[in-house]
């Protein structure tokens, strides 16, 4: 019986050591439990992106996980970028105080109004421009070019971030050397915003003017023109640029000093011209006649003609075949 109350007794010792324990162990997790959570709000912050969190505009003294969970509370939208926006401290405390896993005991100091400002970064015009030059360039290739006149509409401050410019717009000027395309904003992979540019470009080329004022009817030649750079969107593009290409032509309109010498201002001149004595043949598959006949018109090669035959003056067709050589139509 003694060793039976022995045996209780040091149970009941045992299990009141053990309680007793315990309870420190729990005391000193609740007192690190207990540190009080403090949140500094400051009246002037500036935020980054879309949304305005807690961390962005306090410093807040927390343990672990809670810091964060504080810190990703939601406070609104962000202003747009390089603008201002105020939030009532109601609405701070509000949004802090409706997150039911937080303790009653937070030490929140808070102005009575607090003002946010959102980061931007600048796309210039200068920006848009370049990137403008450069898609030129691989339309005109190598040949020289300028942009006379240039403008952006619509530019704004932008969000930081990886900034790239992008158009799909494929014809960017018109025949008119009108420039004329939308942009798009491209920041972090996401197309932020889109603007409207214009402007004119000037595309040169040597090409051949008049060196003087001349007729209807006159023959060209290299002494007759010169050479001169000139902005192909202002004269068209019928535009001559060899000497080559004029030589011997014949102008079949009136042409004034220093005006650019067109495709659609010159003719070739006639393999036969009216007036021109030539030889007219008549064939068949044994027989071949030959005689002469002056033409009565201009014909170029396989024009069909009137031709006067000299020996016998009658008027007979023929077909233009080479120089001076016209072939009878029976």
């Amino acid at each position: 019986m003694r060793f039976l109350n022995f045996n209780m007794v040091f149970s009941l010792f045992i299990t009141a050591v053990l309680f007793f324990y315990q309870g420190d162990l729990l005391a000193e997790d609740g007192d690190k439990g207990g540190n009080r959570i403090v949140i500094t709000i400051k009246e002037n912050s500036m935020v980054q992106w879309d949304h305005i969190f807690l961390g962005d505009i306090a410093d807040i003294s927390a343990h672990g996980f809670l810091k964060e969970a504080i810190e990703k509370i939601d406070l609104g939208t962000s202003p747009k970028p390089d603008k201002i926006r105020s939030i009532d401290k109601r609405k701070i405390l509000s949004a802090i105080h409706g997150r039911r896993f937080l303790p009653k005991d937070i030490l929140i100091t808070c102005p009575e109004r607090v003002y946010v400002k959102r980061l931007s970064r600048e796309t210039s015009v200068q920006d848009i421009r370049e990137y403008v030059e450069n898609r030129l360039s691989g339309i005109f290739k190598n040949r020289e070019y300028q942009l006379i006149t240039f403008q952006v509409k619509g530019l704004e401050p932008y969000p930081p971030g990886k900034t790239k410019l992008f158009s799909d717009t494929e014809e960017m000027v018109d025949k008119n050397g009108k420039l004329s395309l939308f942009v798009d904003i491209v920041i972090d992979g996401k197309k932020t915003d889109r603007v409207s540019v214009s402007g004119l470009v000037a595309l040169y080329e040597t090409v051949l003017l008049a060196k003087s004022s001349y007729e209807k009817g006159e023959i060209l030649s290299r002494e007759k023109v010169y050479a001169q750079k000139k902005n192909i969107f202002e004269i068209g593009h019928d535009y001559i640029k060899s000497f080559e290409a004029i030589e011997g032509k014949q102008l079949v309109s009136q042409i004034r000093k220093d005006e650019c010498i067109t495709s659609k201002l010159t003719a070739s001149l006639p393999l036969i011209q009216k007036g021109d004595i030539v030889s007219l043949f008549a064939r068949n598959e044994s027989l071949l006649i030959v005689t002469t006949g002056v033409c009565r018109e201009d014909g170029f090669e396989n024009d069909i003609i009137k031709v006067e035959n000299l020996n016998s003056g009658k008027i007979i067709k023929g077909i233009v075949k080479e120089k001076s050589k016209v072939e009878v139509i029976y």
